[in-house]
């Protein structure tokens, strides 16, 4: 809870899940999402595991028993309630609550997105892969062999009735052993995919893809990196790439202290920052302002 929190105003929220082998407090530590949310005046939730993940190495159960999380059930039903929860106990704007996760945090935001298109505005995947039925199949190849457009069909079915639009923002090291690169890549594509198939469903102009922009940037004494970003027909900015040139599997631009040190690259772009930056353009309706305001 930042410090800058008020009960007068609402606030945005973001639920920030951790990989295997970590625990929400090492999240907090590792992310920086805590200076980030005090900067930008918004909440973070850190959940964590339960019992039967820990025999399981600490990770959600998106990554070792997918068929589990579906809407209402599984870590991503109690993830949701968590969710609810906060929103209910604080001054949070229901419209403007988002979730990232990294490496089997990563596949639970991806099926947040899909189980719960309504309660979530935006998404954020660091060192993950595509939808339920991408993540695991994509760890020994590099891309799960399951197509993309299959993969993208699955997550549009699950949002079901509440199927809308989600802005997605994917950052990956491009030297990622771990989760390979490849799977990061298939995972933007995939959501690409599943925003098309919802903007063809509306009869809007289906042109998420088509129009990216690309730029490049050096962190000082650290990595260099690559964002490609995405536009709808309206020139709205609805998805963003981040390829960190040279990093591993590691939270980009995270905290250098050695108690999580293992779990983050300081040298990478800021990924709290640039993913809350891409959020808080967002809420569940739409575009907060002007889409030329978006970061690109």
């Amino acid at each position: 809870m930042p410090a800058s929190y008020r009960a007068a105003s609402k606030v945005p929220l973001v639920v920030a899940l951790h990989g295997c082998r970590t625990t929400a407090s090492q999240q907090a530590v590792a992310s920086g999402y805590a200076q980030v949310a005090e900067k930008r005046r918004f909440v973070v939730l850190y959940p964590d595991v339960d019992p039967a993940d820990l025999a399981h190495g600490g990770c959600w159960k998106g990554i070792w028993d997918p068929g589990a999380e579906r809407r209402g059930r599984g870590d991503a039903g109690a993830i949701a309630a968590m969710t609810r929860k906060v929103i209910g106990t604080w001054r949070i704007d229901p419209s403007r609550v988002y979730a990232i996760g990294i490496s089997a945090g990563a596949f639970e935001s991806s099926i947040l997105g899909a189980d719960y298109p309504g309660l979530y505005a935006a998404i954020g995947i660091h060192s993950g892969a595509a939808y339920s039925g991408g993540e695991l199949e994509c760890l020994a190849g590099g891309e799960s062999p399951t197509s993309t457009a299959a993969l993208a069909r699955a997550a549009l079915r699950a949002m079901a009735s509440d199927a809308r639009v989600v802005p997605v923002i994917v950052f990956h090291g491009d030297q990622d052993e771990v989760i390979p690169y490849p799977c990061g890549q298939q995972a933007l594509r995939q959501w690409l995919d599943t925003d098309n198939l919802v903007l063809e469903r509306e009869h809007r102009v289906a042109a998420l893809g088509s129009r990216a922009t690309v730029r490049t940037g050096v962190v000082a004494r650290g990595r260099s990196y690559t964002v490609v970003s995405y536009s709808d027909g309206e020139g709205c900015t609805l998805a963003q790439l981040w390829t960190i040139h040279g990093m591993g599997h590691a939270w980009s631009g995270g905290s250098s202290d050695p108690s999580v040190s293992r779990y983050t690259d300081p040298g990478g772009p800021n990924a709290a920052a640039a993913s809350s930056a891409f959020f808080l353009q967002w809420k569940e309706s739409g575009p907060v302002g002007p889409c030329a305001r978006q970061p690109r």
